[in-house]
């Protein structure tokens, strides 16, 4: 068996040589990994923020939409204090075409300068669509309101789209004290109340 000692120049090339060896697996296997993944979750940030920017604008979009849409369609007016006989009267006009009706005031609630008047309603129409279309009169009517706790019922057992129908619900109107000329009514028993009926 032959063997002898490496001289000092062999020496120092295979130093280098595990040198270059050991540079260029660091490379390929350290380096170039964590470069790759680096520009892989740079780019998934980046799509990420991306998305992000779009669902705001999206969102932002739509939200004015939806304002323009409301503001165009909502002409009410919230009313000074003492209102009750332009709201009654505007509820005569709208339940013109039920069959029957009847409004039940509650007392008048002030909070601040802002005030809110429970009406419970009941009416009867020929008709499911006729129903329909006075509550959305309703919905629209000049003076703010908010309708609440609706029910419809059938006089029959042949379904809601046919025959007449009775229904039930709160309205809340509501006024300001803002140019009020009157506080009458704002302390008395908000449990005594006003009712208005119609008959045909």
């Amino acid at each position: 068996m032959m063997s002898r000692e490496f001289t000092t120049r062999e020496k120092i090339l295979l130093l280098v040589l595990c040198v270059l060896l050991l540079g260029i697996v660091y490379y390929e296997f350290i380096i170039k990994y964590v470069d790759e993944t680096i520009k892989q979750y740079n780019t998934e940030d980046m799509e990420t923020e991306l998305l992000i920017e779009q669902a705001k604008a999206q969102s932002i979009m739509d939200m004015k939409s939806e304002m323009k849409n409301t503001k165009a369609k909502t002409g009410s007016v919230v009313a000074s204090y003492n209102n009750i006989k332009n709201e009654i009267s505007a509820l005569n006009d709208i339940f013109g075409a039920a069959s029957t009706y009847n409004f039940d005031f509650n007392q008048a609630i002030k909070d601040g300068d802002a005030v809110r008047r429970d009406i419970n309603i009941s009416f009867t129409a020929g008709s499911y669509s006729t129903a329909e279309s006075i509550i959305e009169k309703l919905h629209d009517c000049k003076y703010r309101c908010l309708i609440r706790n609706i029910s419809i019922n059938t006089s029959s057992g042949e379904g809601i789209s046919s025959g007449s129908v009775s229904v039930s619900m709160t309205v809340t109107f509501f006024e300001t004290m803002y140019n009020a000329n009157t506080t009458d009514g704002l302390e008395e028993n908000k449990d005594e109340g006003t009712t208005t009926s119609k008959t045909k």
